[in-house]
C-alpha cells in the first residue's frame, strides 16, 4: 500500500492534447468505463483541430485510423475544425499509445473520447445505407418554428405532440443507440425515427379506439425488453418528457405550426455523470438538429430554431471553454451570421448544485503558505468520483503551486507540481485505488488543471466473484493539500468535484463527494439552508453554475420559485471565471431566472409523464430552461429576435413590478421573469 511516481510512456505531443479523463478511463477506469456483458464496444472521438488546413499527413493518419471509406483520401478544403467519428475501444487506445500518431496529434487542439456504445449501435466500415435526404415539410409556413430537444426518455407517442388530425409534430427523432439500421443521414450510430413512421405507429397501434403508446416504444425498439438497456419509456415518468411538454406541449387542437426534433441520448451517459465526456454526443445531437431543420425547410429556405439541452455537469474551466461550449457557440456563431438564416437559439440550465459543496476557490498570501480541501469520499458509491483544481492562467514558464494528497488512513503522497510530468498512482496489491496527473490545456483556455480521480468505493462483484477483486478506494476523508510555490495574492485557485448523483427515473449509483470543511456553515439560526457564503471559507455557494453553461452564444437559466418570487435554495450562478487574457468575464452568471418550482412547498411543477393524459412534478433549472424555450419560440414565430438580449429585457420589465429583493446579477441574471404554468391550474396538486 503506497503511494509511486509513474512516468508515463506516451509521447507528450499526445498526452497534451488527449482529455485527462481518456487515459483513466482506458486505464486504470476501464471497467466502469466499459459496458458491462458486452464484447465488442465503439467509443466517439470528438476532435478539436487547429485554426490551420489539415496536414496531408495528419489527415492520412486519422483516414487510416477511422477506416471510413467515405472519407475523402485528401484533406478537405471545408473541413469543420470539430469532427466526431466512432473507433473500436481497443484501436481508440492504440492510436494514443503509437509513436506514429505523432503528426496527427500535432495538428489537433483536443481529443476527447466519449462513452462507448455497442458496436452493434455503429454503422459498420463500407455499409452507410443510401437514403434520400427528407424533402421538405409539407404545409411550411412562415409561422412554423422548428424546437429541438436533446434529453433523455423522449415520448413521440404522447398526445401533447400531435396535432389536432391525430398527426404528430414530431418531424423525427434521432436515438443515439440501439440498433444501426436506419441510420440518420450524414451519422453513424442509432437509428432515426421519422415523421412518416411515428404516423403509421399512431395509426395502427390501437386498443380499440384508444392508442397503444406502449405498443408502439415496443415496435420502435425504444421500450422493447427483448433487447438489453435501460428502457427509459417504460416508466412512468422521464426527464425529456417533463421538459418536452414544458418546452412544446400543447393540447392538440391548441398546438401552433411548432414543429418538433429529438435527439434521444445513449443512455450510459444519462445513468453515469462522474466524469466520461458526453460531448461528442451533445455535439452531433445539435448538428442533427441544425440539419434536419434545413431539410424541413427546403433548399433555399430556412426556419427559425430553438433547442433545449437541459443537461448539466459541475467541473470544468468555468470561464467558456469547455469543449460543448466551444463547440455550441461555433455552431450558433456560424449559423445566425450566415446572412439570409433565420435564428438558432441554444437553452441550457445554470444547474442545481449551489448548496452541493462541491466547488472551493482558494487564494494564498504569501510563499510557502498552505491550503487543506478535505475531500468526503461517501461509501456505497458505484462509481469513479473526479476532481478538477484549475490553476489560474500564467505569465511566465514556473511552477507555482504543488498537490500532495493524503487517504484516510494518512498515506500522504509526493508532491505533484504544476507542469509535471509525472503521474501520482496509490496502489494497493498492484491495483490503482487513487491517480492524479497535471494537465495543460492550450488556448484559449491557457491554464493548467489538477485531475484526481478515485476508484469507486464498493462494487457489485457477480455471483462467481464472492470476494471483491476489482480496485475499490477507502470511503472517508482524502485530504488535497496546496502549497503556495509562486502564486501572487490576487491569483485564485478553483476546484470543483464533478458531478456523480443519480438522474431522474434512475437508480442510484453514484453519490456525491463534496469538499467537507468545518468552517463552511449548512444552516442559519433559524434552521433554514444558509445560500450565502462566508468569504474566510474556501468551499463557496458562488461559482457553482453547471459547467457547459458559461459560453457566450447560449442563453442560460436559473430557477425560480412562483410563490415567493425568490430562486430556490439548489439554484446556482457565478460568477464566472475570468477567460486567460480577457480583462473580465463575459458573463456574471445566468441570464436571468423563471420558474422552476410552484413554492417552497410545492416542490416542482407540472407537465407530462412518458404517457398521454399522465402529470407529474419535477424541479430543477432543468425545469426553468424549457419555460424559456417556450417563449423563445413565440418570440421566434412572432419574428422577434428571442435572443439573450430579448430575455434581459423581458426579465428586466418583469422585475419592475416584483417586489424586492432582487437577486444579484451573479445568481439571478437580468431579473426574475416568472412565465405562466404551461399545464392548466385545473390540475390539482
Amino acid at each position: 500500500m503506497a503511494w509511486k511516481r509513474i512516468i508515463p510512456m506516451i509521447d507528450p505531443v499526445s498526452r497534451s492534447v488527449v482529455d485527462p479523463y481518456s487515459y483513466w478511463a482506458l486505464g486504470p477506469g476501464l471497467q466502469d468505463f466499459r459496458l458491462p456483458s458486452i464484447a465488442e464496444q465503439s467509443v466517439p472521438i470528438l476532435l478539436r483541430h487547429k485554426a490551420q488546413k489539415w496536414d496531408g499527413e495528419a489527415w492520412a493518419l486519422w483516414r487510416d485510423a477511422a477506416e471510413d471509406p467515405d472519407m475523402p483520401e485528401r484533406p478537405p478544403h471545408d473541413a469543420q475544425p470539430f469532427d466526431v467519428r466512432f473507433l473500436p475501444l481497443t484501436k481508440a487506445l492504440r492510436l494514443i499509445e503509437d509513436p506514429k500518431s505523432r503528426r496527427f496529434f500535432e495538428s489537433l487542439e483536443r481529443f476527447t473520447i466519449g462513452p462507448p456504445l455497442p458496436s452493434s449501435s455503429v454503422i459498420s466500415h463500407g455499409r452507410k445505407d443510401v437514403r434520400m435526404l427528407q424533402f421538405p415539410s409539407s404545409g411550411v409556413t412562415r409561422d412554423t418554428v422548428i424546437i429541438g430537444i436533446i434529453d433523455d426518455g423522449i415520448p413521440f407517442a404522447h398526445e401533447r405532440f400531435r396535432k389536432i388530425d391525430g398527426t404528430t409534430r414530431i418531424e423525427s427523432v434521432w436515438v443515439q443507440y440501439g440498433s444501426s439500421s436506419n441510420l440518420p443521414i450524414g451519422f453513424d450510430n442509432g437509428f432515426e425515427i421519422p415523421k412518416v413512421d411515428i404516423d403509421n405507429y399512431l395509426l395502427t397501434c390501437r386498443q380499440g379506439d384508444f392508442i397503444d403508446e406502449d405498443e408502439i416504444y415496443r415496435r420502435a425498439g425504444i421500450a422493447d425488453f427483448t433487447l438489453e438497456g435501460r428502457k427509459t419509456l417504460a416508466w412512468h415518468a422521464s426527464h425529456g418528457a417533463h421538459v418536452m411538454d414544458l418546452a412544446c406541449g400543447w393540447d392538440p387542437n391548441e398546438a401552433p405550426d411548432w414543429r418538433i426534433i429529438c435527439v434521444q441520448l445513449p443512455t450510459a451517459i444519462t445513468a453515469d455523470s462522474s466524469g466520461a465526456s458526453l460531448a461528442p454526443y451533445a455535439v452531433k445531437a445539435l448538428e442533427y438538429i441544425r440539419d434536419r431543420a434545413q431539410a424541413i425547410a427546403g433548399k433555399g429556405q430556412t426556419l427559425p430554431v430553438v433547442i433545449n439541452f437541459s443537461y448539466g455537469l459541475l467541473a470544468g474551466p468555468h470561464d467558456g471553454t469547455h469543449v460543448i461550449e466551444l463547440a455550441f457557440d461555433r455552431i450558433l456563431r456560424e449559423h445566425n451570421t450566415t446572412p439570409g438564416k433565420k435564428p438558432m437559439r441554444v437553452v441550457i440550465p445554470s444547474g442545481n448544485s449551489h448548496l452541493a459543496r462541491a466547488h472551493a476557490s482558494v487564494s494564498f498570501q504569501a510563499k510557502g503558505d498552505q491550503a487543506v480541501l478535505p475531500l468526503r469520499v461517501l461509501p456505497d458509491d458505484l462509481t469513479p468520483s473526479f476532481v478538477e483544481i484549475w490553476l489560474p492562467p500564467a505569465t511566465a514558464v514556473g511552477n507555482r503551486v504543488e498537490l500532495t494528497i493524503a487517504t484516510p488512513q494518512g498515506d500522504v503522497s509526493p508532491p505533484l507540481e504544476e507542469n509535471d510530468s509525472s503521474i501520482l498512482q496509490y496502489e494497493v496489491a498492484g491495483k490503482v485505488l487513487c491517480e492524479a496527473r497535471y494537465h495543460f490545456f492550450s488556448a484559449p483556455t491557457a491554464r493548467g488543471m489538477f485531475l484526481i480521480s478515485l476508484q469507486p468505493t464498493i462494487r457489485i462483484e457477480s455471483e462467481n466473484s464472492p470476494v471483491p477483486t476489482d480496485p475499490v478506494v477507502p470511503a472517508g476523508l482524502w485530504k488535497l493539500t496546496l502549497n503556495n510555490l509562486g502564486l501572487l495574492p490576487k491569483e485564485c485557485v478553483e476546484a470543483w468535484v464533478q458531478r456523480d448523483d443519480a438522474p431522474v427515473g434512475y437508480p442510484r449509483r453514484g453519490r456525491q463527494s463534496y469538499f467537507d470543511v468545518p468552517s463552511y456553515e449548512i444552516y442559519g439560526h433559524d434552521g433554514r439552508p444558509l445560500e450565502e457564503d462566508d468569504p474566510a471559507c474556501p468551499v463557496k455557494r458562488a461559482g457553482s453554475i453547471n459547467a457547459i453553461a458559461t459560453g457566450k452564444n447560449t442563453i442560460v437559466m436559473g430557477g425560480l420559485l412562483r410563490t415567493e418570487l425568490r430562486p430556490p435554495a439548489y439554484s446556482a450562478g457565478g460568477a464566472i471565471t475570468t477567460p486567460a487574457g480577457a480583462a473580465r468575464p463575459h458573463r456574471c452568471g445566468p441570464d436571468a431566472l423563471t420558474v422552476s418550482d410552484d413554492s417552497i412547498v410545492q416542490s416542482g411543477v407540472l407537465a407530462a409523464g412518458t404517457r398521454s393524459g399522465s402529470v407529474v412534478a419535477m424541479n430543477g433549472t432543468s425545469v426553468a430552461a424549457p419555460h424559456i424555450t417556450r417563449w423563445i419560440a413565440g418570440e421566434l414565430a412572432a419574428k422577434r429576435r428571442g435572443n439573450r438580449r430579448a430575455v434581459w429585457k423581458l426579465a428586466y420589465d418583469k422585475e419592475t413590478a416584483l417586489p424586492p429583493p432582487e437577486p444579484s446579477p451573479e445568481r439571478g441574471g437580468a431579473g426574475r421573469a416568472p412565465l405562466p404554468r404551461v399545464r392548466p391550474s385545473k390540475v390539482e396538486r
